[in-house]
């Protein structure tokens, strides 16, 4: 028989078990939906003029409210959630789930409650299939600090996952524009709801395989140029693209013919997205993308490092520690950081690159985020990194 988890009152992630919990043994419905639902119930209810009233603390009448508010969040929020949903839970079952719910906002303390219980939920139930796992907050913070989106600046990423990058972004510039794309549906929906709650339109999550290329007309999905040109009239590319692809996953012989990096070697899916990425920005344009460690340091990928120098003025190379993508994989990683270049170099061997290995990755062999002193913060290294990396892009713009 599985051990019931401890439930621990205001832990998220204990929070996001509990509600897995009682959803998958009382409700037989499927616990990704009905948290969803619940969530956007939940944050319908805090943008309506009710919100000081209780959600859904009683039994009796529980399902004609949490109707209620889905209608209301259809009709708020369009793309978030089909019009025809309703919960399929008893009214019993949504007071329970509603009682653990801690009293604080979801919608305050931007929203980091929120991302902590859909990331749980979304990783539980896809991403680790496919060897992709959401970059924890607290490095995309960092890494968003060091690029730094610019008022009406485009920002993209090709696997948006849960939208943690895209919401950072907005966090750090409200004016700018983000996009995101995946092709895991149940992800793409995450994404929705949270750029929504970020006052963003949920249209613009996009689910489709950001590897298609118009050379592709195996289906009818559309193209990132196709979808962009359909939105933006002289879209030239975006201006700054933050990315934690897939690192496994089988893309399939179709591709080789039409990415460089896949030809004379072996196909793998985070080096074709390293490709499309750069392919996708402005000359000029800013890149941050999460990479196997294998991808910097390995020799049999020296081509791909080549190639990647030629287009690209690496600005940093940010390892990461073993303990960052944990409890789901104990796989080394780093961030690659830099600027596309105006056209291929054929010499860059002078050029400096910033090393940074990190000695502190604000977890534990567990996957537990270690906090500093002060109990709020997480405990990581990356901040010490984050001023050389600003100084280095402000030296590129100045042309120094």
């Amino acid at each position: 028989m599985g051990k019931r988890h401890e439930f621990r009152e205001g832990d998220w992630e204990s929070i996001a078990l509990r509600l897995d919990e009682i959803i998958s043994a009382h409700s037989g419905e499927d616990p990704f939906d009905e948290a969803l639902k619940l969530l956007v119930a939940r944050l319908a209810h805090e943008s309506s003029p009710a919100s000081t009233e209780p959600f859904l603390s009683h039994a009796e009448g529980a399902v004609r409210q949490a109707n209620r508010l889905l209608r209301q969040a259809v009709e708020r929020w369009p793309g978030v959630l089909d019009t025809r949903t309703v919960t399929r839970l008893s009214g019993a079952e949504l007071a329970r789930c509603a009682a653990i719910l801690p009293p604080a906002r979801l919608l305050s303390e931007d929203l980091v409650g929120l991302d902590a219980i859909f990331e749980f939920i979304v990783n539980r139930t896809s991403k680790g299939q496919k060897g992709q796992y959401f970059t924890p907050r607290h490095v995309i913070s960092e890494v968003v600090e060091m690029l730094r989106p610019r008022p009406g600046e485009l920002v993209a990423d090709l696997a948006c996952g849960s939208g943690g990058f895209l919401r950072h972004a907005l966090l750090h510039e409200p004016r700018c524009s983000v996009w995101g794309f995946d092709q895991d549906l149940r992800a793409c929906r995450v994404a929705r709801v949270m750029l929504a709650a970020s006052g963003q339109e949920a249209s613009r999550i996009v689910c489709t395989d950001s590897l298609r290329l118009p050379t592709h007309r195996a289906d009818r999905s559309s193209t990132v140029e196709e979808i962009m040109h359909s939105k933006i009239e002289d879209f030239q590319g975006f201006d700054l693209i933050l990315t934690n692809p897939p690192f496994a996953g089988d893309v399939g012989d179709q591709f080789a013919e039409h990415y460089q990096l896949a030809r004379g070697r072996r196909v793998e899916r985070d080096v074709l997205f390293l490709e499309r990425c750069v392919e996708l920005l402005k000359p000029g344009g800013r890149l941050a993308i999460v990479l196997p460690h294998s991808k910097v340091g390995n020799r049999q990928w020296t081509g791909v490092r080549r190639w990647l120098l030629e287009r690209v003025r690496l600005i940093a190379s940010l390892g990461l520690g073993r303990n960052t993508f944990r409890p789901h994989t104990g796989q080394k990683a780093c961030v690659l950081v830099g600027r596309k270049r105006a056209a291929v170099a054929q010499r860059f061997d002078e050029e400096e690159v910033l090393f940074f290995v990190s000695d502190r990755d604000g977890k534990d062999v567990r996957g537990r985020l270690l906090l500093g002193a002060d109990g709020q913060r997480v405990d990581h290294d990356l901040p010490e990194a984050t001023p050389l990396v600003r100084a280095r892009f402000d030296l590129l713009a100045a042309g120094v």
